[in-house]
């Protein structure tokens, strides 16, 4: 028997303990310093004191937040404040595509439970040291040093030694790069917290106290910046439109002021399959369908090449249906012809028509310096400085620093592994596919790379299992020879334009190489080769669950036609593509000319939380629409108008919705107007434009109403919306079209 030494308990941990247990030539032990699973995913749904927010969603995917051997849909994700098993449907029950963070650690459980015994994951036990020992002969073994609470420490020695305490262990503090932000930290005139903390307003601004007219100063470039600034933007929103107006006043003109180093591009959940195609796919079915990727293309990894970067920013601007340069900000702008560093992008899906409506204020620069005092911040930008004033809190979202990982690693391993505890993101070097350095053979690594890819994670942990068990090893992939990776880390240091987001990105190719490293059949199911997206469940070993990696391939197979060929998803891509401001002019048709004439005005979707109503359903997202404007009869008489409409979507039914606001509270949901029936893909192709009717009859009045939304990418830039109504008294067609204000416009400020 080989002894293994698993340190952590998160994705990593979890799936390298099942790898290694399904060989009887292992024997494993797991330490785990918390007093339960799942690292950043140690969440039920009322923490409060994780790193994520309960009800934060996936990034990406179900398929790419899940493992081979355990389908999504045999989780229990019943919530405790809201499961009524009579009243809940099938369809509700199925597993939402973006599962919530408290969900990801009910998959955790679960698989924990299936294939890993009870008491072999040690809780609240840290590792404090490992040293490489050598034993009799020329045999190494590891000797490691475990905490638990007060009791003595305990030493143990072991045959291998496997990190698996994940690339996210500690959130990056920035209070010693920034002069004031520790000051700020300690003051209460001005918070500074790192978004980890984030949760609500009053994480900034305590019992609501001095928001009103402030600024919320957000730092950071990558994906977390992005997500915060929505999330902070969303709940300021949300104290304006909810109908708790108590809320209102107390953020009365606050908004977000984002600093960040460089342009980011926003992608949602859902975006456009094909150009034109009137469909919408999961993200990561789009980012990592095999047919978009040439056969017998090698993986990559490392910098950039101008060539490659101008390449993926074109992919990029395709995909959100321009250069960003309509939202207002030329923080954002992607401009070709300018020379642009490799491109970042931040998975969030309100944060372009934040920005649009001024809710978000862009600004390119670093801060470097905060004055509590003054409640000032300084910017430098590309040309000088800029100072910012009025700012009532702080929010930087650096992301985490891996260091802390390798804290209890001895000095002369770390030494050996060209340690640099001043890189963030690429602190050690190793090799096949980050798993290794050739040091240390039996010394492992899961998850040590920037990315969210658990797939990965699994097949490095297969990998591992074979290495260990027959002593070969593969060969390095060229952008992780030694050299390659000293020059990426420089680099990194060096701010240069060539390095990516995720220097360890291709994750269709990795996959496909350790792969065919391992020797191992794929699974395509019901997929032809190269078609679909990548899954775990493609590649089967020789313990592989056929029961369950058959079921997740179906269970993707059904999504994926569900997308491409049925149209699922348009009313989410719809929904959140008619966020924000918009300029409308209607024109009413009527058989009475008297009540003919045009109306021209503004009209914006206001998100905010969904609200309850006197039917009992349940919303994942909602606006409530607000319109004012004058009409213009046909015969010369004006008068000032105003409408306000709830927009509703259900992720369960897949349905967007329109209802009445009560007449004693313009805030609050009243009764259905109606359901809206998008058309399928082949006939909204024809139209050119994702279509949707409805129909409601009012008392003695029927109501026909059409959508034509031509979604470009994921921009909408205009829209119409025709209503012909025909009953006893009423005889008339109203058609509405929305565009989108030229400039950036502050009337979407709270």
């Amino acid at each position: 028997m080989k002894t293994v030494c698993i340190v952590g308990s998160g994705p990593a941990g979890l799936v390298a303990a099942k790898t290694l247990l399904q060989s009887p030539h292992f024997q494993v032990t797991v330490y785990e310093k918390n007093d339960r699973l799942g690292g950043i995913w140690a969440i039920d749904e009322d923490t409060q004191d994780g790193w994520l927010s309960p009800q934060t969603p996936t990034n990406l995917s179900r398929f790419t937040v899940g493992f081979a051997d355990l389908d999504w849909n045999a989780v229990d994700l019943r919530s405790k404040h809201t499961w009524h098993s009579d009243l809940v449907t099938a369809e509700r029950r199925s597993p939402p595509m973006f599962p919530k963070a408290w969900q990801v650690n009910r998959y955790l459980e679960t698989y924990r439970r299936k294939f890993i015994l009870d008491g072999l994951i040690n809780f609240s036990s840290k590792c404090v040291k490992a040293e490489h020992i050598q034993g009799g002969g020329s045999k190494w073994h590891w000797r490691v040093t475990i905490e638990k609470g007060r009791s003595k420490a305990e030493v143990r020695d072991f045959d291998y030694l496997l990190l698996a305490s994940g690339f996210f262990a500690q959130p990056r503090e920035i209070k010693q790069n920034v002069p004031g932000v520790a000051k700020a930290t300690s003051e209460a005139s001005m918070r500074a917290i790192h978004s980890s903390q984030f949760r609500d307003l009053n994480d900034l601004f305590p019992n609501d106290d001095g928001a009103a007219g402030k600024s919320v100063l957000l730092l950071g470039g990558g994906n977390s910046s992005g997500e915060t600034a929505a999330a902070v933007a969303m709940q300021l929103s949300n104290a304006q439109w909810s109908p708790d107006t108590t809320r209102q006043k107390p953020y009365q003109g606050c908004k977000v002021l984002h600093v960040t180093p460089r342009p980011l591009y926003a992608l949602p959940p859902f975006n456009e399959y094909e150009k034109g195609s009137c469909t919408y796919v999961a993200l990561d079915f789009k980012l990592y369908d095999f047919s978009r990727r040439p056969p017998g293309l090698e993986s990559y990894g490392g910098q950039q090449a101008k060539e490659v970067r101008d390449i993926i920013h074109n992919s990029i601007q395709k995909m959100v249906g321009s250069d960003q340069s309509d939202l207002g900000s030329e923080a954002l702008a992607n401009s070709e012809g300018t020379e642009r560093g490799s491109p970042y992008v931040a998975l969030t899906e309100s944060y372009p028509e934040f920005v649009r409506s001024g809710l978000i204020e862009v600004i390119g620069g670093r801060v470097i310096g905060v004055d509590p005092e003054t409640t000032s911040a300084t910017i430098r930008t590309g040309d000088g400085h800029t100072e910012l004033d009025n700012i009532g809190a702080i929010i930087y979202a650096t992301g985490y620093t891996p260091v802390p990982a390798f804290d209890f690693l001895d000095e002369k391993v770390k030494a050996a592994l060209q340690y640099d505890p001043q890189s963030m993101r690429l602190p050690l070097i190793l090799g096949q596919w980050q798993t290794c350095n050739t040091a240390f053979p039996n010394l492992s690594f899961l998850g040590f790379y920037e990315g969210p890819y658990w797939p990965m994670i699994e097949m490095q942990a297969r990998l591992t299992a074979q290495r260990w068990l027959n002593d070969v090893s593969a060969k390095h992939r060229p952008f992780e020879e030694e050299d390659q990776l000293i020059n990426l880390r420089q680099a990194m240091h060096d701010r240069a334009l060539g390095v990516p987001q995720f220097w360890f990105s291709d994750y269709v190719g990795y996959m496909e190489d350790v792969a065919a490293h391992l020797g191992l059949p794929r699974n395509d199911g019901m997929f032809g080769e190269r078609e679909g997206c990548i899954s775990p469940a493609r590649y089967l070993s020789e313990h592989s669950d056929t029961s369950e990696t058959n079921a997740v391939m179906k269970d993707l197979y059904e999504c994926w036609h569900a997308c491409v060929d049925q149209g699922k998803y348009v009313p989410r891509a719809a929904f959140r593509a008619l966020q924000g401001n918009w300029t409308i002019n209607r024109h009413i048709e009527s058989s009475d000319t008297a009540f003919s004439g045009t109306l021209e005005g503004e009209a914006t979707f206001h998100p905010r939380y969904p609200t309850q109503d006197q039917t009992g359903q349940t919303f994942d997202l909602e606006y409530l629409y607000v319109e004012s404007g004058v009409f213009r009869s046909s015969s010369g008489m004006a008068m000032k108008a105003r409408r306000r409409y709830v927009y509703r979507y259900s992720e369960a039914r897949d349905e967007l919705s329109v209802w009445f606001v009560k007449p004693s509270s313009d805030l609050e949901v009243d009764y259905l107007f109606h359901n809206l029936r998008f058309v399928e893909p082949a006939e909204a192709r024809q139209a050119g434009a994702c279509t949707a009717k409805a129909d409601h009859l009012c008392v003695n009045d029927m109501y026909w109403t059409e959508y034509r939304l031509p979604i470009e990418g994921i921009a909408l830039h205009e829209f119409r919306v025709t209503h012909t109504v025909k009953g006893p008294g009423k005889d008339y067609v109203a058609t509405t079209r929305y565009s989108r204000p030229r400039k950036s416009s502050s009337e979407g400020e709270v």
